[in-house]
């Protein structure tokens, strides 16, 4: 019953039209594009197919054109970008990773054998380049490696300079950990399994990531003050959480009921949503994975339009910073309608509660406990998890 209510209550109070407006982001003329982050500014940034097979580093706004950064590499691709345009990722020369910073100035390297992965406000860069590393005004600062490990690398970094990332730990184990200035690395916990990834790392110090849990899945977090909170799923056995704004919405993707078919999906309020539950009717969409939110709440990621693989751009008008709704006249009478009718039919709803209740932990989930749940990673997973 209180659930019921707090449905209705969440309802309510979302805005008055929750169907979302979606764009096709723009390409460099491939098959292929990966829109991976997104700045409060609206600039795109990600990877993309050109007409010989290449991928290079792209940014674009919308469906705008989309700029090619990758210059006289042989490839690349931009992992992440901040509000003053400011772009990091990798490029590859002669077959050698190096991690790159492009701006209105031209390029910065950072070096063989390095990865840049997140950039914040003031143009801190995260990174790995078999250690997970910092690179600010010209200087690098190698962050160490987590107890019995001799890897580690850094996904994302706030604008207090808060690092998250992960690295291995003894017994061939990966662990989600952060690392401040003033701490030092700290070791992250897990689901109940025996590895933790930790991906992004919002204002408020919240953290993203993955876990595995029990069953040998692979479960969706958020890190909340050292607490590991389980997201769950959209059916299937694996989630994945990629990126949280300031408003401490997630964006990530989870495996369906068949384990076979992924759907992108938002968790805001204690929910996740299936973000092509937002889509408008016959849009041609399926979303299939959200990477990056803006604190305007804009969200980026891949799916198929009209059976073609493409990038998107999504504006649910409910999911940034500043989307705080009130409840409209409607809204409140709405709600004591509802009331009253949950007042009058108390026992009818309690025993439905319970019969749903009573399906859902009878119910065969057709969990493969002896299953790699890794060997359903997107190629995207298996190559960062490799550097």
């Amino acid at each position: 019953m209180k659930a019921l209510l707090a449905f209705l209550l969440f309802t309510v109070l979302l805005p008055a039209s929750n169907i979302a407006t979606i764009t096709e982001v723009g390409n460099l003329g491939g098959p292929a594009t990966v829109a991976y982050r997104i700045s409060d500014s609206g600039v795109i940034v990600g990877y993309a197919e050109v007409p010989n097979g290449d991928t290079h580093a792209f940014s674009a706004t919308g469906s705008g054109a989309a700029k090619d950064w990758n210059g006289s590499a042989s490839e690349s691709g931009a992992y992440g970008v901040n509000s003053a345009g400011q772009i990091v990722g990798v490029s590859y020369v002669d077959g050698q990773a190096h991690g790159a910073v492009w701006s209105s100035q031209g390029v910065t390297d950072l070096g063989a054998g390095s990865y840049a992965t997140a950039i914040n406000a003031s143009g801190e860069v995260a990174g790995g380049n078999g250690e997970a590393f910092v690179y600010n005004n010209g200087a690098t600062q190698e962050l160490g490696v987590l107890a019995g490990g001799n890897w580690s690398s850094a996904y994302g970094v706030n604008s207090s300079g808060t690092v998250v990332g992960y690295g291995n730990v003894a017994g061939g184990a990966f662990r989600g950990f952060t690392w401040s200035a003033s701490s030092g690395l700290t070791e992250l916990g897990t689901l109940g399994g025996s590895s933790s990834y930790a991906n992004a790392i919002n204002d408020l110090g919240q953290i993203v990531g993955e876990s595995s849990v029990s069953s040998g899945y692979d479960h969706a977090f958020v890190d909340s003050n050292g607490v590991l909170l389980d997201l769950g799923t959209l059916g299937g056995g694996n989630s994945y959480a990629y990126d949280v704004n300031d408003a401490g919405v997630v964006v990530g993707y989870s495996y369906l009921a068949d384990n076979a078919v992924t759907h992108a999906f938002a968790y805001l309020n204690g929910q996740m949503i299936d973000l092509n539950s937002l889509l408008p009717a016959n849009s041609g969409w399926v979303l299939e994975t959200a990477y990056g939110i803006n604190n305007q709440g804009d969200i980026v990621g891949t799916g198929t339009f009209n059976g073609q693989q493409e990038s998107f751009l999504l504006d649910p008008p409910q999911f940034g910073t500043s989307a705080v709704p009130e409840p409209t006249t409607a809204g409140l009478i709405v709600l004591g309608v509802a009331f009253l009718l949950l007042t009058h039919r108390l026992q009818e709803f309690r025993d439905a509660f319970s019969r749903t209740l009573s399906g859902i932990s009878s119910r065969n989930r057709g969990i493969d406990r002896g299953r790699d749940a890794r060997s359903r990673y997107k190629d995207t997973e298996l190559a960062r998890r490799s550097w």
